[in-house]
């Protein structure tokens, strides 16, 4: 797990400031543990990890103060998604099994951003992209938008894929970022 903060620029916008920053890599860091209500795919313990790990830098212990968490943003960003979920699914399908119900309630990608928000008490607007080119690009992209269009004062930036091919590990990072805030 490593965690830093610093600045960014991306041409023609405001700098934003990475208040808090963590990776996590499952070749060299431990599973996260299971998450209640959540089954058959580490996708959701990765992301809830992350998220609370990059906002206890920054916030020490859920929740945040509430003059802050209603403009809290968070984005969760992935190209692939939850494949173990789908797996699951298709494997429960073809088999003819019945699939756990919990299988329908997380193969919404942003549920899992809705037990992160209920546990630390956060307000603003959830969005969950697929992004075509460079996953941290576009969703700092996405997070200058939502800062400047007034939607979010900070953003927390999920980003996360699981393994798609062999000697590629699940790997997620989240950051906390905001507009001229020093870290």
């Amino acid at each position: 797990m490593t965690t830093a903060a610093n600045t960014t620029t991306s041409p023609d916008a405001r700098p934003l400031t990475v208040l808090a920053r963590t990776a996590w890599s499952a070749d060299t860091d431990e599973r996260p543990p299971n998450l209640p209500g959540f089954t058959a795919s580490p996708f959701a313990p990765i992301i809830a990890h992350v998220a609370d790990v990059c906002l206890r830098e920054r916030h020490q212990e859920p929740p945040v103060p509430a003059e802050r968490a209603d403009s809290i943003a968070m984005v969760l960003v992935s190209q692939l998604g939850d494949m173990a979920t789908e797996a699951a699914v298709v494997g429960s399908v073809d088999t003819g099994s019945k699939a756990s119900p919990l299988l329908f309630y997380q193969s919404v990608p942003s549920a899992v951003l809705g037990f992160v928000s209920a546990r630390w008490g956060l307000g603003g607007p959830v969005i969950c992209i697929s992004p075509a080119g460079d996953p941290l690009t576009e969703a700092m992209d996405l997070a200058e938008l939502l800062i400047e269009d007034g939607s979010a004062g900070d953003v927390l930036l999920v980003l996360v894929e699981l393994s798609a091919r062999e000697g590629q590990p699940d790997h997620a990072e989240a950051l906390l970022v905001s507009a001229g805030e020093t870290a």
